[in-house]
């Protein structure tokens, strides 16, 4: 399961998941999060997502390609994205999953959200 929520304050759309993905899940994710996108980008000039994952199982592998395609394919250069995650396989699995977009992934939501509000690039671990 998944909800959006956009903090006016700090300019930061915040997708929070509990659970374990589904494929209809992914499919109800790339149908909102394009209009979710959107009007993030219309009230704060540009996209900072926080994609908190505390709560989330480990992908199935069935799941990684759709997801990781549902949330690209409305992403732009500009957008700032923070994941927060509680486990290193799920660490690993979202670097796999991200490529090289300009992601950077925390331990803490507190984090990723300062993260989003700095203008700190990516840095990506060796």
């Amino acid at each position: 399961m998944f909800n959006f929520t956009f903090d006016p304050a700090g300019g930061i759309l915040r997708v929070r998941v509990v659970g374990s993905w589904t494929l209809p899940e992914v499919e109800r994710y790339a149908r909102e999060a394009r209009e979710r996108f959107i009007a993030a980008r219309q009230r704060a000039g540009l996209l900072r997502l926080l994609v908190d994952l505390s709560e989330t199982d480990i992908l199935s592998q069935i799941v990684i390609d759709p997801l990781a395609k549902a949330g690209m394919q409305y992403s732009h250069p500009d957008d700032r994205v923070a994941l927060v995650v509680s486990s290193t396989l799920l660490k690993l699995q979202m670097r796999r999953m991200m490529g090289d977009a300009p992601a950077a992934i925390f331990a803490s939501a507190d984090e990723a959200a300062a993260w989003l509000a700095s203008n700190e690039s990516v840095v990506v671990p060796a």
